[in-house]
């Protein structure tokens, strides 16, 4: 077969500011719930500000830092419950933030590494304070060939393909279909797609359908009705991979730095985006 024009194949320390805190807000006894003051005077909490990022994109691990000051006259702990929310579900409690501090000093406590997974905003909440903050999450961008590891286990990648003027289909030793040709002057976008299941359970595998590519901003339509090794959805075997092409009519002249091709799809758990452009 002649081708062408080969393609080239949460958890939670981002400093860029995004406190809700207005002011300085003490901490009661109420709401700390454990203090250990010395002798010399009692422990009293003040809220000092979050440094997070507003956005990261998925799979990209990221932390936050929560900032109190001791402005008691003795050595105390800090304790709250920290919780989480998904979007505008509910708040759960996700861990518990825990500084000594001596009067006078101001405590960073670092958060575990998260990394999301889903197409929403994650929320926080230091109840101790009633402080709020949030990160926002974008699609994965990614190159040709790598991988997007998807929520329930699976690895995707658009790791090759071409342009051609006429689809005959791959040789597999049996006659060769007659050739398809493009209408309007178009030619034929034939990309690869390899899926991979990293668990030992069955996964569902996207669509086709939630594949798309567009050239300078237009949304091309797909043909797969031509292709004779189609992308496959349905379910995947544990630790199996399918490889299957995506077929998409592109104006003529159209070069590989013009294309993105993004997958954009629903999971249990929420809506995830990935998209590739030449690296």
């Amino acid at each position: 077969m002649r081708r062408r024009a080969l393609l080239s194949t949460v958890g939670m320390a981002a400093l860029a500011g995004c406190s809700t805190g207005d002011g300085e807000r003490t901490a009661t006894s109420t709401s700390t719930p454990t203090t250990t003051p010395t002798d010399s005077g009692k422990a009293e909490f003040a809220f000092r500000g979050v440094e997070a990022p507003d956005t990261v994109a998925l799979n990209t691990p990221t932390r936050f830092t929560v900032g109190v000051e001791n402005v008691g006259a003795g050595r105390g702990t800090f304790t709250s419950v920290l919780e989480t929310r998904l979007g505008d579900g509910e708040w759960t409690e996700g861990g518990t933030v825990e500084m000594s501090l001596a009067a006078g000093e101001t405590g960073r406590w670092r958060s575990p590494e998260i990394v999301p997974r889903y197409l929403t905003t994650y929320g926080f909440r230091l109840v101790a304070f009633d402080e709020t903050w949030s990160i926002g999450t974008e699609p994965e961008r990614l190159g040709f060939g790598e991988d997007y590891a998807t929520p329930t286990g699976l690895l995707i990648a658009v790791t090759g393909g071409s342009f051609e003027s006429a689809y005959t289909g791959w040789d597999d030793g049996t006659a060769t279909p007659d050739p398809v040709t493009p209408t309007d002057g178009d030619q034929w976008l034939v990309l690869e797609v390899n899926v991979r299941n990293r668990l030992q359970e069955p996964r569902p595998v996207p669509p086709a359908s939630a594949f798309t590519v567009e050239v300078g901003g237009e949304r091309r339509p797909q043909h797969q009705e031509i292709s004779t090794r189609p992308y496959e959805d349905g379910e995947l075997d544990g630790r199996a991979g399918r490889i299957g092409e995506l077929i998409y009519s592109v104006p003529s002249g159209t070069e590989v730095g013009d294309l993105t091709v993004s997958l954009a799809t629903s999971f249990p758990g929420g809506d995830g985006k990935a998209i590739w452009r030449q690296g």
